[in-house]
């Protein structure tokens, strides 16, 4: 494995690279050293035959085998920041009639690349699917669609373990984790679900139903809490009802 890919994984995992700062005594000579080790160079701030931003140590060499003429222009990425592509685009001469068509495509106000962050748990029972957007509530609708389910078919059913679908998946600003990326793992994730056969959805929680909105999957039955559904008498009426126009359950 190339030392900047072992690099990337481990900032990728969280994991912090220590490197020491002069050779240690009794230890296998560094090959490489801090960054002082080298004052002759400045640290560049970004390489452009790799597209990331480096460590610094590995930054040191790669800076010491680009030739001169790459080291005075570094090349901007399309996805580096609107301020960073102005500023490259207007230090260097554009043709009469020529518009930096770069700059014109970013919106005004750059992209939203921010994660959000919102977890749904799946619980499998019986040919539906009962989903709620809190891991401290999984366990409570669990045993509570149980029961419902008994009731209603006059047995119990065995019901699976929560499938937890959590995002940021990983905590990682090198990764495109923003809106539209969670959306496409969230909607892979219900289509290995359904499947498996799964013919109606029961949603929990207060976030639960606007989150299976945006995948396109509209819930037999809504409830903003558990609280509210096991208080409230015209609630569980609305279940039953839903449940009962059901063929298979």
């Amino acid at each position: 494995m190339r030392e900047q890919q072992r690099l990337d994984y481990l900032q990728a995992m969280g994991i912090t690279q220590w490197i020491p700062r002069q050779p240690l005594p009794f230890a296998p000579a560094p090959r490489w050293l801090a960054e002082d080790a080298h004052p002759r160079h400045a640290a560049p701030h970004q390489v452009a035959a790799t597209g990331h931003m480096p460590h610094p140590l590995a930054a040191e060499l790669l800076h010491d085998a680009l030739p001169a003429a790459t080291q005075k222009v570094p090349t901007v990425q399309a996805a580096a920041p609107r301020a960073l592509v102005q500023e490259a685009v207007t230090a260097q001469p554009v043709a009469s009639g020529a518009a930096p068509a770069l700059v014109s495509e970013l919106p005004a106000g750059g992209a939203d690349l921010a994660p959000p962050r919102f977890e749904l748990h799946f619980l499998r029972a019986g040919s539906g699917c009962w989903i709620t957007d809190s891991a401290d509530e999984a366990a409570r609708v669990q045993a509570f669609a149980w029961r419902v389910l008994s009731a209603i078919k006059g047995g119990s059913d065995f019901i699976a373990a929560p499938v937890c679908f959590r995002w940021p998946f990983i905590e990682s600003a090198h990764e495109d984790q923003s809106l539209p990326v969670a959306l496409h793992a969230l909607r892979t994730q219900w289509q290995f679900l359904a499947e498996q056969g799964i013919a109606y959805v029961i949603a929990v929680g207060a976030g639960t139903s606007g989150w299976l909105d945006r995948i396109d999957v509209r819930p037999l039955y809504h409830s903003t809490s558990l609280d509210a559904l096991m208080s409230q008498a015209t609630e569980k009426r609305k279940l039953w009802l839903a449940l009962h126009q059901q063929a298979e359950l």
